[in-house]
């Protein structure tokens, strides 16, 4: 195996770095119905200070971008080992928090701040790296990628797939960064998220009988989801690695009605999709649309003429699965992880695009818990992130073994 990355600094001031990129990018407010552009901005300034180039990807309105940079050999033409990570976070209105989210404090054991776990301190310690590796002796390079909107369906990941998908016969593989634990993950669920519009007319509660009542239409669709439910409990499929190992329908929101004495015009349904890989979310949906489709609006508009359903879908998070004896799993296994084997989890992230889109090898892996993430008091411990350093260091990628000072 090749020596790990060589840097120019101690382990001491690589550590104390990681801590200030990390309070830099705590402070940029990167939740995700905001621009991204200022995070990215310096990451890519960073980054240019080093020697690094960045390439951005922009979304339509030009307010967000994610980023590829390439260090070391091969530049453009290799993308040698990628580490991603999304630059958004999700919202702290609600949450109680004992100092401001936005400001990065350290105590004896924790960074504390939004996204500190999820997942800017897997980016720090990134950049961290990239800052100080003596880059000219690396003969695979480190790509870093930054995307936006994760929390709100992997949109910038997905944009970028066209592209990583033309170089990935030159990646070795890629590491996304969320919390782990440290532990390489192999797999997980797909997700998706659906708004479900049920629209008829608004009359007189005493005309109720002759009219289609949209809140009762979303009750009948919210009894089917409960009894697919229980067939995926009963019945299956299984995939007794997960946690939970069957598919599920969660109810998340129903709103509509105005008061008793009126049949409501509108009620709105939003719904989520959680599906092992061998069902998949698309199968699930269908199965939900096909009925309201049709039993369901059939019941409506023989009531009222003029009733809809309307389907509108919010999010789509692929499905990930790859195969533990996998090269490139056995490798990162061999390199990062806990003397534990390869694990399952239940919550989403962007590999799969990655592998079942783009096609380069990938693993999930990063510092912090995935119970902190999206939490008040959101933090990643330090042992977390030092270990995270070292971790990183060993990646088999320089040409000659060197030492840090």
């Amino acid at each position: 195996m090749a020596p790990g990355i060589p840097v120019t600094c101690s382990s001491d001031e690589l550590f104390s770095r990681t801590l200030r990129i990390l309070a830099d990018l705590v402070r940029f407010d990167t939740t995700s119905h905001k621009s991204n552009v200022s995070i990215i901005s310096y990451v890519k300034d960073l980054l240019t200070s080093c020697g690094v180039d960045s390439q951005l990807h922009w979304n339509t309105r030009h307010d967000k971008a994610s980023l590829i940079a390439t260090a070391g050999r091969g530049g453009v033409r290799e993308r040698g080992i990628l580490w991603s990570a999304h630059t958004d976070v999700v919202p702290v209105d609600g949450q109680i928090w004992t100092s401001d989210p936005f400001t990065l404090r350290v105590t004896d054991k924790l960074a504390v701040g939004r996204g500190t776990a999820d997942m800017k301190g897997f980016i720090a310690c990134c950049l961290a790296i990239l800052s100080a590796a003596a880059i000219d002796s690396l003969t695979r390079p480190i790509t870093l990628v930054l995307t936006y909107d994760e929390e709100v369906g992997c949109v910038g990941a997905r944009q970028l797939v066209p592209e990583l998908r033309k170089r990935s016969e030159q990646a070795i593989g890629c590491i996304v960064g969320e919390p782990t634990g440290l532990t390489v993950v192999v797999g997980h669920k797909g997700k998706q998220n659906h708004r479900v519009r049920f629209t008829g007319e608004a009359k007189h509660a005493a005309l109720a009988p002759e009219a289609a009542n949209p809140i009762t239409t979303a009750s009948a669709l919210a009894i089917h989801a409960s009894s697919l439910n229980q067939r995926f409990r009963s019945q299956g499929p299984h995939d007794e690695r997960f946690g939970i190992p069957y598919s599920w329908i969660n109810l998340g929101r129903v709103e509509g009605g105005v008061k008793p004495n009126i049949v409501p015009a509108v009620c709105t349904m939003e719904l989520e999709v959680r599906a092992l890989p061998e069902q998949g979310c698309d199968d699930i949906s269908s199965q939900l649309r096909l009925y309201a489709d049709g039993t369901l609006l059939n019941q409506m508009q023989a009531h009222t003429a003029s009733a809809t359903i309307e389907w509108e879908q919010l999010s789509d998070t692929p499905w990930f699965a790859i195969d533990e004896n996998h090269p490139f799993v056995e490798m990162v296994t061999a390199t990062l992880s806990k003397p534990t084997p390869p694990e399952y989890v239940a919550f989403g992230t962007e590999a799969g695009l990655f592998w079942g889109h783009a096609g380069i090898p990938t693993v999930v892996w990063g510092p912090g818990s995935i119970a902190q993430a999206h939490a008040p008091n959101e933090a990643v411990s330090l042992d977390q992130l030092s270990t995270c350093l070292s971790s990183l260091q060993k990646l088999p990628l320089a040409s000659t073994s060197q030492t840090s000072p």
